[in-house]
């Protein structure tokens, strides 16, 4: 009896069947969470009475200018609930000033912060606390350079963020495709970061090191290398080592770091940690790996969605279950099937839609793809290096998995199959169909999986 596999496309679903024999390993979903999942308020107010490596947030505030980062609307998240609870507790601890940074990166303000603002002043009003809000622009004139990484990263941020005592970050994390887990530090490099740092980070997710489950902070110490988060935590610690005196001048006065980091999902929270970032951060690390990872023998087929919006509304979002999913659960030569609707999202214009979010993204990632796709792998590295620009990396794994791995790349959805063969991609108009054929073949089993965005395979 063959088994029926269910994935995620876009808001709908899709169902294929194999003989389970032919599967190499179970059918990978995200799992339903690490022990019984509880409303976010109440873990998180939970987590903030008994924090590790700090007093609690409302002791080290009373009397002091306090800026907290919170992650843009770029990421869906807990951004409500996560601004309510850290506000109350700050306003309990009667700070002097209160600076609320929305980590936009790169991203435009303007599109990727009302909501955040809106929560932010609701929230303030209700606790009875006088709060400035920061929508980061990296362009900003006034953001303030302290340094230089070892990897020769320019450290320039928000003065907000410098000026003040206490220096909080309202995270939630997950593995990450190039930084290994979406952590504190890229709430400093690139959240709060000008444009040049964001792009001299960012080459570095060129490294073949620069990967999802690997961190400089991990538990296992054969899990640190990733070059990229090891110059965003060179940033992150150069960002508490000065203080921005009222003079405008930096003073090499550290300030005070807190963080509340978690695993969660839609309204309720998994695993939640709070205190000395340095100490929260393995914790959250092993988390994510003991809800999201999985391990598979590498297979000759692949099939797999990214999950539902927004990772599935353009390839640009797609490609992240490349790195996350497909390239730990496939063997070199393989092929994979990709459940992607690619069907863009309200708004976008009509040659951008299904590629990218939007036309800037889509001339660096999709325009470069077709550009590149026929150009020797040693060629494309070398100009994408010596000519970096934001989403070039994209562009660069995608062509590394064509030309280094020789993987095929069918997609299911809603681009037409010239468009796709513009890529390098091709176009798949029945699943069952592309399934039984190689099926037919006999010559290898197949990994599936679901919400590839969400989770991380690893290879046994």
């Amino acid at each position: 009896m063959k088994q029926k596999l269910t994935f995620t496309y876009g808001t709908e679903t899709r169902d294929v069947e194999i003989d389970p024999a032919l599967l190499a390993a179970p059918f990978v979903a995200p799992r339903a969470g690490e022990g019984t999942p509880r409303p976010a308020r109440q873990v998180l107010v939970e987590a903030l009475a008994d924090p590790i490596g700090r007093p609690p947030l409302r002791e080290m505030v009373a009397g002091k200018t306090v800026a907290m980062i919170i992650s843009d609307e770029f990421r869906a998240g807990l951004h409500e609930t996560i601004l309510d609870v850290m506000l109350e507790e700050i306003a309990a601890g009667g700070p002097t000033r209160v600076s609320v940074l929305c980590g936009t990166g790169t991203h435009d303000p303007s599109i990727y912060t009302p909501k955040i603002r809106e929560w932010t002043e609701a929230a303030a009003a209700k606790h009875k606390l006088r709060v400035t809000f920061v929508a980061h622009d990296c362009d900003d004139p006034k953001l303030v350079e302290v340094g230089t990484t070892e990897r020769g990263t320019r450290v320039i941020l928000e003065p907000s963020w410098l000026e003040a005592d206490v220096r909080i970050s309202a995270h939630e994390a997950k593995h990450h495709y190039m930084a290994g887990y979406s952590s504190v530090v890229k709430h400093v490099l690139p959240a709060i970061s000008g444009r040049a740092s964001v792009e001299n980070n960012h080459r570095l997710a060129l490294d073949d090191d620069s990967q999802a489950g690997q961190y400089p902070l991990h538990p296992d110490p054969a899990r640190r290398r990733n070059p990229f988060s090891e110059d965003a935590l060179d940033a992150f610690r150069m960002s508490l080592a000065y203080t921005l005196g009222p003079d405008g001048k930096l003073e090499e006065k550290p300030g005070e770091s807190f963080l509340i980091d978690m695993i969660s999902d839609k309204d309720v929270v998994f695993f939640t940690r709070a205190g000395n970032p340095e100490l929260v951060t393995p914790e959250i690390c092993a988390a994510a790996d003991r809800q999201a990872e999985f391990t598979v023998p590498a297979s000759r087929y692949v099939v797999v969605s990214p999950g539902g919006p927004p990772a599935s509304t353009a390839l640009y979002g797609v490609q992240n279950c490349f790195d996350m999913a497909l390239l730990g659960a496939i063997e070199q030569n393989g092929e994979a099937l990709v459940f992607g609707p690619c069907n863009g999202r309200p708004g976008v214009a009509e040659d951008v839609r299904g590629l990218a979010p939007d036309g800037k993204s889509k001339a660096l990632f999709w325009d470069n793809l077709v550009r590149l796709k026929d150009t020797p792998l040693e060629d494309i590295y070398t100009e994408i290096h010596d000519n970096f620009k934001l989403y070039l990396w994209k562009t660069w794994r995608v062509l590394r998995l064509f030309k280094r791995d020789k993987i095929r790349i069918w997609i299911y959805g809603e681009l037409s199959p010239e468009i796709l063969a513009e890529g390098g991609f091709e176009h798949c108009a029945d699943p069952q169909a592309w399934i039984d054929e190689r099926v037919a073949r006999g010559d290898g089993k197949f990994i599936a999986i679901d919400g590839g965005n969400k989770l991380l395979v690893r290879p046994e």
